[in-house]
C-alpha cells in the first residue's frame, strides 16, 4: 500500500498549483486617450483649457459600473495620485469625463476599473501638457558675477513713462540668461527698450536669442515706445536652449514682464 500511496500524494501536490493559476481572474482591459493633449491656460477666450478623458473598458460586461480618474503632476516635486472623479459606463463600456486643470504642468492621467465579478482590476493612463504664462524671473540664472550690470527693477525700471511688476536693468555689452530647460516652454513674450533712466540721446540695439535662433532684434533709443514680439515671433521660442538677452550700444535696456508659456506649475513646488 505505501508503495501506490506516496506517488499519489507527490502528484496531487504537483497539479494544485496548476488548478490554483488556472482559477486566477482574467483582469479587464482598458484603453484611454484625451481629446486634446495641448492645453493653453494662457488663451484669452478661455478655450483650450480643458480636456475630455475618454475610452473603453472591456473584458466583461460592466454597464453601469465606474472608471476612477487620477492625475500626478510629473512637473511638480510633489508627483502623488490626484483624484479627479469618476464616470459610469455605457452599455458599449465607454466612458468620457471633462477635466479643467488649473496648474501647468506635465500630467499622466490614470484611468482605473476596479476589480469586480470575478474580473481583476484594469487600468490604462494618457498625458496631457498644460501650459502657461511664467515670468522668466523663475528661470533667471543668477550669475553673482552680473549682479551690477543686471539688475532687478521691478517697478522701477521704465521705458517711456511705463514700468512693469517684473523687470530687469541690462547695462550694454553684457546678457542677461534664463534657463528655461525642461518645462516644454513653447511661446515667450517680454518688452524692451532703452531704460528711461538712460543719459539724453541714449541708444542702442539689442537681441533675444537661444543658440543660434533669433527670437527677436532690433535698436530703440531712448523716448521711444518699447518693443514687444509679435505672435510670429513669440512662437520662434523652443524648449531646449536658455534664453539670452543681449544689449550693445551706449544706454542701458528695461526687459519688461519677460514671460513664456511653459509646463511649469506655479501653484504647486516645480520639480527642480
Amino acid at each position: 500500500m505505501r508503495s501506490v500511496l506516496v506517488p499519489l500524494t507527490v502528484a496531487a501536490l504537483a497539479v494544485t498549483p496548476m488548478a490554483s493559476a488556472e482559477a486566477a481572474p482574467s483582469g479587464y482591459k482598458v484603453t484611454t486617450v484625451s481629446s486634446d493633449k495641448t492645453l493653453d491656460l494662457t488663451s484669452d477666450d478661455g478655450t483650450n483649457r480643458t480636456t475630455v478623458i475618454k475610452g473603453k473598458v472591456s473584458g466583461g460586461r460592466v454597464k453601469g459600473q465606474k472608471v476612477y480618474l487620477y492625475a500626478s503632476n510629473t512637473s511638480a516635486k510633489d508627483q502623488t495620485f490626484r483624484y479627479l472623479g469618476s464616470d459610469r459606463l455605457s452599455s458599449s463600456g465607454r466612458f468620457a469625463k471633462r477635466w479643467k486643470p488649473k496648474d501647468g504642468g506635465s500630467y499622466v492621467v490614470n484611468v482605473v476599473k476596479r476589480a469586480g465579478n470575478g474580473r481583476a482590476e484594469g487600468s490604462d493612463s494618457t498625458r496631457v501638457n498644460v501650459f502657461q504664462f511664467v515670468t522668466l524671473t523663475k528661470f533667471y540664472d543668477g550669475d553673482p558675477a552680473k549682479a551690477a550690470v543686471v539688475r532687478r527693477v521691478d517697478k522701477a525700471g521704465s521705458i517711456r513713462g511705463q514700468n512693469w511688476s517684473k523687470a530687469y536693468e541690462i547695462a550694454p555689452g553684457t546678457s542677461a540668461v534664463f534657463t528655461t530647460q525642461g518645462y516644454r516652454c513653447l511661446r515667450i513674450n517680454l518688452k524692451i527698450g532703452v531704460a528711461d533712466s538712460a543719459r539724453s540721446g541714449g541708444s542702442g540695439s539689442f537681441k533675444v536669442t537661444q543658440g543660434g535662433r533669433t527670437i527677436l532684434s532690433g535698436t530703440h533709443r531712448k523716448g521711444q515706445r518699447h518693443v514687444q514680439p509679435s505672435t510670429r515671433q513669440q512662437k520662434r521660442m523652443r524648449a531646449d536652449q536658455p534664453v539670452v538677452v543681449t544689449v550693445s550700444g551706449s544706454a542701458p535696456f528695461v526687459l519688461g514682464l519677460p514671460k513664456a508659456a511653459c509646463t511649469f506649475p506655479i501653484r504647486s513646488t516645480p520639480k527642480q
